[in-house]
């Protein structure tokens, strides 16, 4: 079959050339015929600024987009009297393109609004304005708005709320004057602290090594332990099936002795009865001493509110006395709790008498438990002041009381993580002896 590169290159072209005329048809039939060949108008609006605002956001008129924004520049204006003592004031200009059937006039409101999500823009002429008509040349002044206006008052949010929330505001600003006012003490015993920690966590990561190299070495002992235990597990349950033994049997002699007495319990139930008889008929007298009762009631009622309110008085009076309470049965709960795990892990020591060699390891076991106890509280709270310093920095507002709460905690637990630190050493030392 001949070649013909002509005709090809023709064929080609034609083919190209319809394609394009397709494409300009849908590009009309869906934008709209009359948006290409439409008369457009010009308007310019000054703004005191402009964040956000791009070329070619959309231009809205009470909501609904009727154009884009063409151009957006910085121009110099006269000054307002409220800033006549500058001698140079500048706006932002946007040049915003419309179609010229919008009939604008000079008293035309617009404002620019912001996007509750991303960072994007949108002109909004809320008002095409009256009477004289806005001309080629004439600027309209634009006002930038908060998202939150409209929803604002959606919510029914008023002016009295309006100057509530400034009053908060006003708090919130004193209350942040005053952490920055006592941050730099605060840093300052927060950075001795912190010097003081990381020396701190470089004993414990040694005491930790010395403990786990002392664990090693004792470890055949503990294994001799947890045979212990398990034996007396063993021993445990063999203990309770006796213990369910004895109670199906006293079940059994309980249904005995009640099939026995059988109708000794119909008789009871039958004077039961002739008491709810005479009751019913004595109802009157009843109800008469119910009411005396709930007269005197409603008078111990009144007593007891009384004791409350110097039950009250008390509390308020005792609040630190209270908290005090309140930390030494915290403390006693953990010790409890401390007991109970103990019990758990090993309650041979329940029934068992140790030799010499397992009470030193047992005093050895629970000096470190309570090292590492007192080091993971050490760290804990070591990492909630690290935060709280970050936290600050970053310009969240902190309760300086609430920090010296913490540095005072920390003291505390620190000179318990010194303290058994030094048990700990003591107990090393008796071991080499």
């Amino acid at each position: 079959m001949p070649h013909h590169p002509v005709r090809n290159q023709v064929i080609a072209g034609a083919f190209v050339l319809a394609m394009l005329v397709v494409a300009v048809a849908v590009l009309v039939l869906v934008g709209g015929s009359q948006s290409w060949f439409e008369a457009r108008q010009t308007v310019r609006v000054h703004f005191r600024a402009a964040p956000n605002l791009k070329v070619g956001n959309p231009v809205l008129m009470a909501g609904h987009p009727v154009g884009r924004v063409r151009e957006i520049r910085l121009v110099e204006v006269e000054c307002p009297p409220e800033e006549r003592p500058q001698r140079t004031c500048y706006r932002v200009e946007v040049l915003a393109e419309l179609p010229s059937r919008y009939a604008l006039y000079k008293n035309a409101q617009v404002a620019m609004i912001q996007s509750l999500v991303g960072q994007s823009a949108v002109v909004n002429i809320r008002d095409v304005g009256f009477g004289a008509a806005l001309g080629a040349g004439d600027v309209l002044v634009g006002r930038q708005e908060s998202p939150f206006a409209d929803a604002a008052d959606e919510l029914g949010i008023g002016a009295k709320e309006k100057v509530s929330i400034q009053e908060i505001l006003e708090n919130i600003r004193g209350l942040t004057a005053d952490a920055k006012r006592d941050a730099p003490e605060i840093l300052a015993h927060l950075k001795t602290t912190s010097a003081n920690l990381e020396e701190a966590s470089g004993k414990v990561k040694g005491t930790l090594k010395t403990v786990q190299d002392i664990l090693d070495e004792n470890r055949p002992d503990v294994r001799d332990a947890v045979a212990n235990a398990r034996d007396l597990a063993e021993q445990a349950n063999d203990d309770g099936k006796a213990i369910l033994a004895r109670t199906r049997d006293a079940t059994e002699t309980a249904a005995a002795i009640l099939d026995e007495n059988r109708d000794d319990v119909r008789e009871a139930v039958a004077r039961a009865r002739s008491v709810t008889e005479k009751a019913d008929k004595n109802v009157d007298d009843i109800l008469a001493n119910a009411k005396a009762g709930a007269e005197s009631l409603k008078g111990a009622l009144a007593d007891l509110r009384v004791m409350t309110g110097d039950s009250k008085d008390i509390v308020v009076w005792n609040k630190g006395n209270l908290n005090k309470i309140l930390q030494n049965f915290t403390a006693t709960s953990a010790d409890l709790k401390a007991l109970a795990q103990e019990v758990r892990r090993a309650p041979w020591r329940l029934f068992a008498t140790p030799d010499k060699k397992e009470v030193e390891s047992l005093n050895l076991y629970d000096a470190a438990r309570q090292f590492a106890s007192a080091a993971s509280d050490l760290e804990g709270l070591a990492d909630t002041l690290k935060v709280m310093l970050e936290a600050q920095e970053k310009g969240v507002a902190v309760d300086p009381q609430v920090l010296q709460g913490m540095v005072d905690r920390l003291q505390d637990t620190f000179n318990h993580y010194t303290a058994t630190e030094e048990a700990l050493w003591k107990e090393f030392d008796r071991i080499k002896k």
